[in-house]
């Protein structure tokens, strides 16, 4: 089963996120930043990585291009997923496939997901 990865500091998004996700049958996992972001990488599965900018210490867009570089995630979409909706340009110009503005809405998020999984 293909794994939805989301790098955020807020541990209650990934419930919320599985909730969403669950009539998918995605499984979520949930990584604070960087590091722990690889170590679930390399675990294996990843379908799509959702990113939120605002991790605390790290700036989602700053660990972009290392996360890029890991053997596991060069070929899974990422989706830009964060309530900062003026970084928009940014986020498509370092390579996210679709952005999600937080608040969002589940079946919004489902279709999303759905659409990048399937490629």
């Amino acid at each position: 089963m293909n794994r939805v990865l989301v790098i955020d500091d807020e541990p209650g998004i990934a419930n919320l996120i599985s909730w969403c996700l669950d009539p998918l049958g995605v499984g979520v996992v949930l990584a604070s930043g960087l590091e722990s972001a690889l170590d679930v990488a390399r675990d294996g599965n990843i379908g799509l990585v959702l990113l939120d900018f605002d991790l605390g210490d790290e700036d989602g867009m700053e660990i972009l291009p290392r996360l890029r570089e890991e053997p596991a995630l060069r070929t899974v979409p990422f989706v830009a997923f964060t309530a900062h909706d003026s970084r928009r340009r940014e986020a498509f110009a370092g390579g996210v496939v679709s952005f999600i503005a937080r608040p969002f809405a589940g079946a919004d998020l489902r279709t999303t997901v759905e659409m990048h999984l399937a490629r």
